[in-house]
């Protein structure tokens, strides 16, 4: 059964969206699970997988959890709203992009040495993208890492 169907299944029509957001969400609930920066330390060169890209130390690590984690998923939110035709997401697809903004967010955060657990919905990631313009901002601020 695809992301769409369990969406539909549940809580009615799902988006065009349901297979990129559960692909998404198990991204970041994996990644959240298992990825430790403690593991860069002491490893001087050697690389660390995290989200697709190779990376050596925790500054890295951070950028490429709020580049190449949160990013798209907030990206794939401002697709949807900015559409012609804007997207009505199912509540699972919902539930699935606040998931996924938090993993990511609390992955971010865990680069930097803080263990979270980000209480952030999408929208609000979305707009402080708006306003920013910088993704690694918005996990910044998100975090309260901006304050330190």
């Amino acid at each position: 059964m695809t992301g769409r169907d369990v969406a539909a299944d549940r809580h009615g029509s799902a988006s065009a969206f349901a297979d990129r957001i559960a692909s998404l969400a198990a991204q970041a609930a994996a990644t959240r699970d298992r990825f430790d920066p403690s593991e860069l330390d002491g490893k001087d060169g050697e690389e660390t997988e995290l989200a697709g890209s190779s990376v050596t130390d925790h500054e890295e690590a951070a950028l490429v959890a709020a580049r190449d984690g949160l990013g798209p998923v907030v990206g794939l939110y401002v697709e949807a709203r900015t559409a012609a035709d804007p997207v009505r997401f199912s509540a699972t697809e919902m539930q699935r992009l606040h998931a996924a903004t938090n993993d990511w967010l609390a992955v971010y955060a865990r680069c930097h040495g803080v263990e979270a657990d980000p209480d952030v919905t999408v929208r609000e990631a979305a707009e402080a993208l708006v306003a920013t313009h910088d993704i690694t901002d918005v996990a910044a601020l998100l975090t309260g890492l901006h304050r330190r």
